[in-house]
């Protein structure tokens, strides 16, 4: 019967499991919420000190607890506590006004929130400035005033005024001599202004407007700058680019392979006289159509002089023994050299010994190619000269030295092509059989992320460090 005892005693027992599962995964959720570095955050109810500091026009400061679980020998979970605070400046500060107004408003802030959250991890905390609507931002890690923070605002608005209409940096991976870049957007007209502002204050810069894009972790070139803009407004051109100082000048054109404008901007190019040569480096370009067709030369029609790999190291060069006989592929031992990453780029080393009792003589480039981890070649690989001019030299090695060749390229993702270049084949000398070198170091990388489609600089071999 509905009504019965027995039927409302069964009701309350389903209600007292069933709240009893709810608890249960309740925690559960809990302790898996905790686990996966969950974070908390709450904005801070600041004084209202920081409207006295003249120019800052809006603060806010967000108290963040991110969890962190145990790892491995005992290790408890813990919670890193830092701030976030977004700093926003009146538009019309001039450079040394906003440098000051980040300073001071930062100074204040830094000594209030350290006596409203004293737990928080200087470290882990970080600030950001902004002109309220120019496109101006400036992100710098920790609370304490630091002259590059001023040095960067400064910098922006003086961009901004030479015509910038975005400024974006951050002092986050400030390195010691060398001024964080600025990431620059401007009216194509505006771009060498700009870049001469930004070589006067001595700020790497990259630089982009409409179709001009120059780019360079060193102070932009002017000139260099005028000859990307240049080469934009010519007709049918879509793209402009340089990655100076190394690169050549990339021209993309609306074309096909045949194309009589592929041609004339390749010659407009080789006439080109805006560009001085500095400092014995003239500049390469490529004019490529959309849809096929390449033509290469140098701008202004300069090619360099050859030029030939210095020496690994500092020791003597060796005797040019002009009678040393060639070395044999019996006379070396190839092997892998190492690794080494910065900033985006890569470097791997080949080395060959001589295991002679008598020096000899080797001359070239080696020829490589990059197995991954199935054994099978990576394809579409473009080997080109370590740099343009370069030419091999002959190097007389002595017994029991070595000589070393260099393989250059760009970081790639491996995150949707996991087939990652494991082994080498490394044809030492010219006609010699090809040796597999694999490239897993003691204590480092095991692979190297050249992929499919990978562009490589190898250079000719050179005398090595002892």
């Amino acid at each position: 019967m509905p009504g019965s005892p027995r039927r409302r005693e069964l009701w309350v027992g389903i209600v007292a499991v069933g709240l009893v599962l709810l608890v249960v995964v309740g925690c559960a959720v809990a302790m898996l919420w905790a686990r996966d570095g969950a974070t908390r955050a709450k904005t801070l109810d600041l004084s209202d000190e920081w409207r006295s500091v003249s120019g800052v026009r809006d603060v806010v400061a967000v108290y963040e607890s991110r969890h962190v679980p145990g790892e491995d020998f005992g290790e408890k979970d813990r919670w890193e506590h830092s701030i976030r605070i977004d700093v926003t400046l009146e538009d019309d500060l001039s450079g040394p006004e906003a440098a000051e107004a980040g300073d001071a408003v930062l100074r204040l802030l830094g000594a209030e929130i350290s006596l409203l959250e004293p737990d928080v991890a200087a470290d882990w905390s970080n600030a950001s400035f902004a002109l309220a609507s120019t496109g101006i931002r400036v992100a710098a890690g920790g609370l304490v005033p630091i002259d590059a923070v001023g040095d960067a605002l400064a910098d922006a608005v003086e961009m901004r005024e030479a015509g910038a209409t975005s400024v974006s940096l951050s002092v986050l991976d400030q390195r010691a001599g060398s001024p964080a870049k600025a990431d620059v957007r401007a009216p194509k007209e505006a771009l060498v202004a700009v870049a001469t502002v930004a070589r006067s204050s001595q700020r790497p810069a990259d630089l982009l407007g409409g179709e001009a894009w120059y780019r360079s972790n060193e102070l932009p070139d002017p000139a260099g700058v005028r000859l990307v803009v240049d080469a934009s407004e010519r007709p049918s051109v879509t793209s402009a680019q340089l990655s100076a100082p190394f690169e050549p000048l990339i021209v993309l054109v609306e074309a096909a392979e045949g194309d009589r404008v592929i041609d004339d901007v390749s010659r407009w190019l080789a006439a080109y006289d805006g560009y001085p040569v500095r400092s014995g480096q003239p500049l390469a370009y490529t004019v490529q159509g959309t849809r096929g067709g390449k033509v290469e030369g140098w701008v202004g029609g300069t090619p360099p002089a050859p030029t030939t790999m210095p020496p690994f190291g500092d020791g003597a060069p060796w005797p040019a023994d002009a009678g040393a006989p060639s070395c044999r592929p019996s006379d070396l031992e190839v092997v892998f050299g190492g690794q080494d990453a910065a900033l985006g780029s890569r470097q791997a080393w080949l080395r060959a010994r001589n295991l002679g009792r008598r020096a000899c003589a080797i001359e070239g480039v080696p020829a490589v190619e990059f197995l991954n981890a199935a054994g099978a070649r990576q394809t579409d690989v473009t080997a080109k000269p370590y740099e343009p001019s370069m030419v091999p030299e002959r190097v007389v090695v002595p017994p029991s030295q070595s000589v070393m060749a260099v393989i250059d390229w760009q970081a790639m993702s491996t995150a949707n092509d996991p087939d990652v270049t494991t082994e080498l084949l490394v044809t030492a000398l010219p006609g010699s059989t090809p040796i597999t070198l694999g490239v897993a170091v003691t204590d480092g990388p095991s692979d190297l992320d050249i992929l499919d489609g990978a562009e490589v600089r190898i250079s000719p071999w050179a005398q090595a460090a002892d």
